[in-house]
């Protein structure tokens, strides 16, 4: 018995040994967090536009098209408490800094009322682990009460292939943080991809989810407020099969958030393209994601809304 309990405690020395290696061997390999932070690091006096936010934003815009000085540090799956400590860490130190853009994004203001749609052929993974694993290790936020969250048991990214893929796959992103979804690459059926949750309407909106949410926006404009950027809000253009699934109830719900919030900050600007008809079915990869296409038609817009008189 002896015998076997030191050949256990030996495996398990041995198996965290290879683990704290592989966890520290992934520090030196590229990734789109560590790129992300790198550049903002570098260019904090550069940069006159941020954007923040996930996916939406980060697939949808390419900064170059906007106009000079503007970065896309969003990044895909990201929880919005992220998006308040990054602006904390750098807008204090971001001296040419005009505005932040933020994405107001439909899925947020369920507020525990939704069930799966059963039309969508694609089912949400929780990435929160992910999200705050990476954002912790390297991005440098601090939100939550662990110091280190272990890329081996929180990530469900494919970290292992970082130790293979060179670096500009690993990056993701070009230059200026933007992420490009290929046409070609759309999959089959990609109009059932990502469509929303159905709401259920008898249900009253949890009241911690939303005072979760509305901290969130309240603290970034606080942010903005306070150092004299402009905070513009925006809900990005959707394809049909998405609008179809939107519940009014859920719109209103947004409306008046904002509403609320403008009644507090009266200079944030909230902009919503959710049903521009400009869009069509070759500018989206699937329900709620533009591909480039549709990204070089939607950062030419928010660039008429963030410079109206250039």
């Amino acid at each position: 018995m002896k015998k076997f309990l030191v050949t256990i405690a030996g495996f398990g020395a041995l198996l965290l040994v290879m683990c704290t290696i592989i966890e520290v061997a992934l520090l030196f390999r590229p990734n789109i967090y560590a790129y992300k932070r790198q550049y903002m690091d570098e260019h904090l006096k550069d940069i006159k536009v941020l954007l923040l936010g996930s996916s939406h934003i980060e697939e949808a815009v390419k900064p170059e098209l906007v106009g000079k000085g503007v970065f896309n540090l969003a990044i895909s799956a990201r929880i919005k408490d992220y998006d308040v400590a990054l602006a904390d860490i750098y807008v204090p130190k971001m001296d040419s800094l005009e505005a932040i853009v933020m994405p107001i994004d439909y899925t947020n203001f369920f507020f525990e009322r939704q069930h799966e749609n059963p039309l969508t052929k694609s089912i949400p993974e929780d990435l929160s682990g992910t999200c705050r694993c990476m954002h912790t290790k390297y991005m440098g936020t601090r939100i939550d009460p662990f110091w280190y969250f272990s890329e081996i048991l929180n990530s469900k990214l494919n970290f292992m292939s970082r130790f293979w893929n060179n670096e500009q796959k690993l990056r993701e992103c070009d230059s200026l943080g933007y992420v490009k979804l290929d046409i070609k690459d759309r999959p089959a059926e990609w109009e059932l991809l990502a469509i929303p949750a159905v709401i259920d309407s008898t249900l009253a909106i949890d009241q911690k989810a939303y005072d979760e949410t509305w901290k969130v926006y309240d603290d970034l404009a606080q942010i903005t407020s306070r150092h004299h950027i402009r905070l513009i809000l925006v809900m990005p253009p959707v394809y049909k099969t998405y609008q179809e699934s939107i519940d009014p109830i859920v719109l209103n719900d947004i409306y008046q958030f904002v509403g609320k919030l403008q009644e507090k900050y009266p200079a944030i600007e909230f902009h919503e393209n959710l049903f521009d008809k400009r869009f069509t079915a070759d500018d989206f990869q699937d329900s709620s994601h533009l591909n480039e296409q549709g990204a070089i038609k939607y950062s030419k817009l928010l660039s008429e809304i963030i410079y109206p008189h250039k």
